[in-house]
């Protein structure tokens, strides 16, 4: 029986290690709390945007369950932004997958939906 609580004591040890290191968001691609509570607070500084952000992106690209790419978080962003810019704003404004025409944004103009991508992907590759 002893063996078997030093045993269970450093495979609960080697747990706790690997919960660490899959918090490090930049080895496994996943966004960690920092991540999350970041993409949660970030807003556009332009009062305009920060409201269409709020009614229309946020309630995707501030949720790491939607699936959608987190605002901020660069492994999410750069694989899309390898194909561009214009790309980009092109899939938004078509809708692209899950993600509605004009992400649900129907007042956006096509330099708003550029404004807010870059926002989002911001500290990517672009």
């Amino acid at each position: 029986m002893r063996l078997r609580g030093e045993r269970m004591r450093t495979i609960l040890g080697m747990a706790v290690v690997a919960m660490g290191l899959c918090g490090c968001s930049a080895s496994t691609g996943e966004p960690g709390a920092a991540d999350l509570q970041r993409a949660q607070a970030a807003r556009p500084s332009d009062p305009q945007l920060a409201e269409r952000y709020e009614r229309s992106c946020m309630a995707c690209h501030a949720v790491a369950a939607s699936g959608a790419p987190l605002t901020g978080f660069t492994p999410h962003w750069q694989r899309r932004l390898a194909q561009g810019m214009d790309q980009m704003v092109k899939h938004a404004a078509e809708g692209l997958n899950a993600m509605p025409a004009r992400g649900q944004c129907n007042d956006c103009s096509p330099d708003d939906l550029r404004a807010l991508t870059r926002f989002m992907s911001a500290g990517a590759a672009q």
